[in-house]
């Protein structure tokens, strides 16, 4: 069997993943669509900081955006998340070994 490895698609997933704020904001959207506004108040970082988290984020295709009037909701995107999680893990599988290191006693 080969395996893809998608170095860009992965490349972009870490980097938005690789920050403890885009992490929090992640948690939050897991629970549900959420305006900038709301999203300011969970994490307690300003607007542009939480606006250029979540460029970063619609970036790596992490989270999804929609405009109703001037509003903009957004919300985490599963499918792509998890497809990028099982691809990279089995991309990445291999037999674990047990360890011959004796014991320490």
């Amino acid at each position: 069997m080969t395996r893809a490895l998608n170095e860009k698609a992965y490349s972009k997933y870490f980097k938005a993943f690789g920050d403890p704020n885009r992490l929090r904001i992640l948690f939050h959207l897991a629970s549900g669509e959420m305006m900038v506004n709301e999203i300011v108040k969970a994490v307690g970082l300003s607007q542009p900081v939480v606006s250029r988290h979540l460029a970063i984020l619609r970036e790596a295709n992490a989270v999804i955006s929609r405009r109703d009037g001037q509003r903009i909701y957004y919300r985490l995107n599963k499918a792509a998340v998890g497809s990028c999680c099982d691809g990279f893990q089995s991309c990445l599988a291999i037999q674990v070994v047990p360890s011959t290191k004796p014991k320490k006693k």
